[in-house]
């Protein structure tokens, strides 16, 4: 007669107790935030059947932005150079302007730097200094005062500005340039009345939320404000070509 055994486990059993490790996953964040230390550049380019002066001359004309740019709220020129340049024009160097776009809407205080030769219109706010080099300013009687600065030593005030100089925008650079199209190739023999326009608008916010808030329509501002330049010229321009290819 055979005598029962005990079964025996044949490895360690498992306490009934234990603590269980678990393993943490990285979940995505519904909004992705930008580097806010890097600036967003927004650019837009047209060739256009016009004289680079006279599209230059429509540019300069910052009290004028408010009628045809369709983010430009306001617009009203402060300050002008003290002194008229070699063909006796005066040219702005500080404007009130407000704008705004995709929910987002600032009033502020710009410092203007017109520098004919070089076909470049630039508008600076916040702690934004000015990309054109000092050596061209200087030919321009201009300089930079820097961020917070009201005034310049070569500007006279029309009128006290109203703007502030730092709000949603921590730093604000629009910059138009106009140049002859010199690489053309048409072959129409008004070849040499055809430029280049270029708009590059280079911002940081404040608040990053608002960085990420802004590239949902940030890719369609500079297209947008291109194109109604273009139509502002076309308004202004094609009456005064016209006339000019009858005299030929």
């Amino acid at each position: 007669m055979s005598t029962a055994r005990a079964l025996r486990p044949t490895r360690k059993l498992l306490p009934s107790t234990y603590h269980q490790t678990s393993i943490l996953h990285p979940r995505r964040s519904f909004l992705t935030l930008p580097d806010a230390s890097k600036p967003q550049v927004l650019t837009a380019a047209r060739r256009l059947p016009y004289h680079h002066e006279r599209l230059y001359d429509l540019i300069a004309d910052v009290d004028s932005y408010v009628r045809f740019l369709p983010y430009c709220k306001v617009s009203r020129v402060t300050q002008w150079t003290s002194q008229p340049d070699t063909n006796g024009r005066r040219w702005p160097t500080q404007a009130d302007l407000t704008a705004g776009w995709g929910g987002f809407e600032e009033t502020y205080t710009s410092r203007l730097f017109c520098v004919p030769h070089l076909g470049v219109v630039e508008a600076i706010s916040g702690d934004a200094r000015t990309e054109i080099p000092a050596s061209e300013l200087q030919k321009q009687g201009l300089s930079d005062p820097g961020p917070g600065s009201s005034s310049s030593s070569s500007s006279s005030s029309s009128s006290s500005s109203s703007g502030r100089d730092r709000g949603v925008f921590k730093s604000l650079v629009t910059r138009w340039t106009v140049s002859p199209a010199e690489d053309a190739t048409r072959s129409d023999r008004f070849q040499h009345d055809w430029s280049d326009v270029r708009l590059s608008i280079k911002f940081q916010f404040d608040n990053p939320l608002y960085m990420a808030l802004s590239s949902a329509v940030g890719d369609k501002v500079a297209p947008v404000m291109v194109e109604a330049f273009v139509k502002q010229a076309e308004q202004i321009l094609r009456d005064a070509r016209k006339d000019a290819v009858n005299v030929r």
